[in-house]
């Protein structure tokens, strides 16, 4: 589709530019469902006939023979105009040389301005600005002066300017139609005179995209210096040459196009449906650093484009094996800011980490690596392993925040290392040796992370509860609930776990304004109730129970209690170990609940069942996505059966 033939069936305008020769008005575009509100350019042709994509009504044959006579010139004066390049280049160089505008404009008017091309014109035009710049920088010295200094211009230099804009907009060189514009966006001391410049080259700019006349590259450098000189609408009015010429978008120049999507308001998801559609052509040649950018773009414009990302992953896949490590630190860490995950990029970094482990030298590596498996919860065996090898071999070389990111996934997602000797003891000789020089928060997710493994840091729990740490805690703002929770579970954990723990130490909250519960628990509860009784029968069952002998916390709470009758009053009172396995705490798992593969529960949900085993209750464990996928009782009956036979029994 030719979308600016859209515009010939335009009869409206709106908000005439000053030389009433242009006007705006917007067309409802649709792509597949969506349907957008674009700006579009509209060109007056005569007083009552609007018009776009034509400047006058020539007539075709008129263009032929006009061809032809340019052809014919061409060939004849093929001989001066190899002469004349030449004389250009030495122009060119006269005028880098010049140190002064005085000097500068003798040059001119030497070389003739009538004879000059634009490339040439544009190059004088340059040198006027750097040199006026420069002057008065050194003058000033100061840059708030440059800005509210207005150069010396000598009254013989406005025409020579002027003269110069119109060689240039006379001419037939596109770039340097644009190059005029980027030159007006970079003079701070004015030295062109700005308005004159600017709305001129603004409309030969805009009437040049009516016509089909600027390529890719002369676009998106158009719509980068309209923004930095805040005309941010004629910006946006661009996107119609964009689309016109996408057949020119490539692997070369297709990172240029990301670049100005930020600067596009209302025609930007425009423009990015069009890259993605481009990208499915050449993803396979795209180089790193392109596709860094390209990820950095995303994340920049706020664009959620999974094809994009798929797209991304695919590249990934494809090429890890040749990336270096800074390469694969940024990609990561982009796809961690961009919130992306797939299986395409879990299984490139396995077998990055699995082929190269033992070769990596950069803690940054690892590090984006293990945050981004802590982020979406990706529990990865060669991914693990091949951090806790990297741990074990150049953990006394990292710093204590980068063994705080390497080491708190293994907690998290419940991780045990195969290599658990060499592993914990060179944790524990990292502990030991960084202990004092560890941030407070950092050293509760360190302790939090050795309880939820099942290891007991009983040398270092004693320094986290006493009154110098918890003062130093709570001093700089950390009175927040999850750091209490964080307090909370270390404690418990060693209290129920370690047998030479004397605790609990902290005070049992005995009062709680308020405990949050997840709605979707109680409703799933609610419509496999009937389910439940009829599996025990006999029993009671409770819901939403809070047990006395566990601190005031939401992870403590237990889904639904089945316990005998009897003990249906003092049920949160009871003495479980005397009756170990009698009653049965039932616990919903949600999706969040799981690592990203949906088949090991993350650390705190198993210290929470290890726990309520541990004070002499059964364990069975429901699958919230599983009772939503049930959709016969036969079914569901079926399903919880099965998790009533294989439920855990006390430890």
């Amino acid at each position: 589709m030719n979308y600016l033939n859209v515009l010939k069936v335009i009869n409206l305008t709106q908000n005439r530019y000053k030389a009433d020769k242009f006007g705006h008005t917007f067309a409802l575009i649709q792509e597949g469902s969506e349907i957008r509100e674009l700006p579009l350019i509209v060109r007056n042709v005569c007083s009552n006939e609007i018009c776009c994509n034509e400047c006058t009504k020539t007539n075709v044959t008129d263009i032929n023979n006009d061809e032809l006579v340019n052809k014919l010139n061409n060939l004849k004066n093929e001989t001066d105009r190899k002469k004349a390049d030449g004389e250009i280049v030495d122009v060119i160089r006269g005028f880098k040389k010049c140190s002064s505008v005085k000097s500068l404009i003798d040059l001119l008017e030497i070389v003739m301005l009538d004879e000059i091309t634009p490339a040439v014109a544009l190059c004088a035009l340059k040198k006027i600005v750097e040199l006026e710049n420069f002057k008065l920088h050194i003058a000033s010295n100061k840059l708030s002066s440059i800005l509210n200094t207005k150069p010396n211009i000598d009254y013989t230099k406005t025409p020579i300017l002027e003269k110069l804009l119109e060689i240039i907009m006379k001419g037939d060189n596109n770039s340097a139609v644009v190059g005029i514009l980027e030159l007006i966006s970079i003079d701070r001391v004015r030295v062109l005179p700005f308005d004159i410049f600017k709305n001129k080259i603004s409309e030969e700019i805009l009437c040049r995209v009516t016509e089909n006349k600027l390529n890719i590259d002369d676009l998106c450098r158009s719509i980068d210096a309209f923004s930095k000189l805040n005309e941010v609408k004629t910006a946006d009015q661009l996107w119609i040459g964009i689309m016109d010429k996408s057949d020119q978008i490539n692997e070369k120049n297709v990172i240029q196009v990301f670049r100005i999507l930020h600067l596009l308001k209302k025609s930007r998801k425009t423009i990015m449906k069009l890259l993605e559609r481009c990208l499915k052509r050449f993803w396979h040649y795209l180089s790193t650093d392109d596709l860094i950018e390209m990820l950095y773009t995303l994340r920049l414009t706020k664009c959620n484009s999974n094809i994009i990302l798929m797209t991304t992953s695919r590249w990934i896949n494809t090429n890890i094996h040749t990336m270096s490590e800074n390469n694969v630190t940024s990609i990561v860490n982009e796809l961690n800011n961009s919130n992306y995950v797939d299986i395409g990029i879990v299984r490139a970094l396995e077998r990055y980490i699995k082929a190269k482990h033992s070769t990596i030298n950069s803690p940054l590596l690892m590090v984006e690596i293990m945050n981004y498996c802590s982020k979406f919860n990706i529990r990865s065996e060669n991914i693990f392993e091949g951090c806790a090898n990297y741990i074990i071999q150049n953990g006394s070389n990292i710093t204590p925040s980068q063994f705080r990111d390497l080491f708190w996934p293994f907690g998290q997602l419940n991780y045990k290392p195969k290599s658990a000797l060499e592993f914990w003891t060179k944790v524990e000789s990292i502990m030991n040796k960084e202990f004092n020089n560890f941030k407070t928060q950092e050293t509760l997710d360190l302790l939090l992370s050795c309880v939820y493994l099942e290891k007991h840091p009983l040398n270092f729990v004693h320094s986290v509860f006493n009154t110098s740490f918890l003062h130093n805690l709570f001093e700089y703002g950390d009175k927040n609930d999850y750091t209490k929770i964080k307090l909370k579970m270390i404690d418990q954990c060693m209290t129920l776990e370690c047998d030479h723990y004397r605790g609990p130490v902290l005070p049992k909250d005995k009062f709680a304004k308020s405990i949050w519960c997840d709605y979707r628990i109680k409703r799933i509860l609610k419509e496999i109730n009937s389910t439940l009784e009829n599996t025990f029968q006999g029993y009671k069952i409770s819901y939403s129970t809070i047990l006395s002998r566990l601190p005031l916390m939401s992870i403590y709470i237990i889904d639904a209690l089945v316990h005998p009758n009897k003990f249906e009053i003092n049920s949160r009172y009871i003495n479980f170990k005397q009756h170990p396995g009698l009653c049965t705490a039932i616990l919903v798992h949600l999706p969040e609940h799981y690592c990203w593969e949906k088949e090991h529960l993350i650390g705190i949900e198993t210290t929470r069942i290890r726990h309520f085993r541990k004070i002499g209750l059964n364990v069975m464990s429901i699958n919230y996505e599983k009772i939503l996928e049930l959709k016969y009782p036969a079914e569901l009956t079926e399903y919880i059966n099965y998790r009533y036979k294989n439920m855990l029994t006390p430890c």
